[in-house]
């Protein structure tokens, strides 16, 4: 057997790493159809959801390559060997947590189900469902979310304080300029961390004669729905401010037409936006909010402000049903039962002590 690279635990093994036949495989299932060749089953992938499962399969070849389990000369479907799941699930269950583990294997289920449609792959899905159901559950109570509006003002405060008392530090101040343009921006517009992320000037946010729209294809959003639409109309001065005067500070003389730029002078990554908004709300709203949950904090405030106009929820979060929007007026009339509820406890203490106090 040939000696396979040795990637560190996580690191899929590079595609030009893998066996000839897993790359011939992965081809066959990007192929694009023709009059004469049917598509791949993998064809109508996006590129992101490309990504992803070329990860993901790689992954699996690197735990078989540090196990000493990949041979290059064995066909894509005899890799796959049930003993060798469980030995790769109980490695990832190791080092990281049930959802991811849930995800590796999905995504790697996905991938082989599509390289390789000629197996019976039900008992790889089965494996899939049960860490699926035992999985810990991830539901967003109301303790985990805060007011998207107290998030936005927050962001302008942020804004407001790093010019009116810039920190000392070199660049400091456009740092936490920045930060809270960030916090503001992804309040106001709900932007998924990909998208936030990956906007960039005059091409997904334009300048108008009113204001900033944004203008982000169908392709480059998951559920495939364009978002196109005006920026809140009082972020227009903070933006321009930002754009005019902190960003090329930050650039340091680099160029780059994405909007988010870190301290060193170039664009900042998706996980980085992440990592950093979820920060910021535990230092400055003592919270830790992740980006994923400003959607969540959003309908919540709808809805509990006013559940009647649940029914913007569906157009605001870009959603194709209404599950979500009843989802979180369910929680909104919990939410007034609670209040009720202490309201009417705290009448029937008041009438006892009442009572208590009235002479017999």
């Amino acid at each position: 057997m040939v000696a396979a690279p040795q990637p560190r635990p996580g690191r899929p093994l590079g595609f030009g790493d893998w066996p000839a036949a897993d790359r011939r495989a992965w081809d066959r299932a990007l192929r694009a159809g023709d009059p004469f060749t049917d598509a791949g089953g993998g064809a109508h992938w996006r590129p992101a959801t490309r990504d992803g499962y070329q990860a993901a399969y790689g992954r699996w070849l690197a735990f078989l390559a540090r196990r000493g389990w990949l041979d290059p000369n064995a066909a894509p479907a005899e890799r796959l060997k049930r003993a060798w799941v469980v030995a790769y699930v109980t490695e990832l269950q190791a080092r990281i947590k049930p959802i991811s583990v849930w995800s590796y294997l999905s995504d790697l289920h996905n991938t082989v189900f599509r390289m390789i449609p000629e197996a019976d792959w039900s008992w790889l899905r089965d494996i899939v469902n049960r860490l699926h159901w035992r999985m810990p559950s991830t539901n967003v109570t109301a303790s985990d979310l805060l007011p998207i509006g107290e998030i936005y003002d927050r962001g302008i405060e942020l804004m407001e304080a790093a010019e009116r008392d810039p920190p000392a530090r070199p660049l400091h101040d456009s740092v936490c300029y920045r930060d809270g343009l960030m916090l503001a921006f992804a309040a106001g517009t709900l932007l998924r961390s990909r998208n936030l992320a990956g906007l960039r000037i005059g091409v997904s946010l334009l300048e108008t004669s009113e204001g900033y729209v944004l203008d982000i294809p169908a392709e480059e959003v998951k559920n495939r729905q364009p978002i196109e639409g005006p920026l809140p109309a009082s972020l227009t001065p903070y933006l321009t401010r930002y754009l005019d005067h902190h960003r090329p500070r930050l650039l340091q003389g680099n160029r780059s037409e994405f909007l988010w730029i870190s301290a060193e002078g170039c664009p900042m990554k998706t996980h980085v936006v992440s990592q950093r908004i979820a920060k910021l709300t535990e230092r400055h709203l003592g919270k830790r909010v992740p980006l994923q949950r400003f959607r969540h904090c959003a309908a919540t405030t709808i809805a509990s402000a006013s559940p009647e106009l649940t029914r913007i929820i569906r157009p605001l979060l870009a959603h194709t049903t209404n599950r979500t929007a009843e989802r979180f007026y369910n929680r909104a009339r919990m939410i007034d039962a609670g209040r009720r509820h202490a309201a009417a406890l705290s009448g029937l203490k008041k009438q006892l002590q009442d009572a208590e106090e009235t002479p017999s």
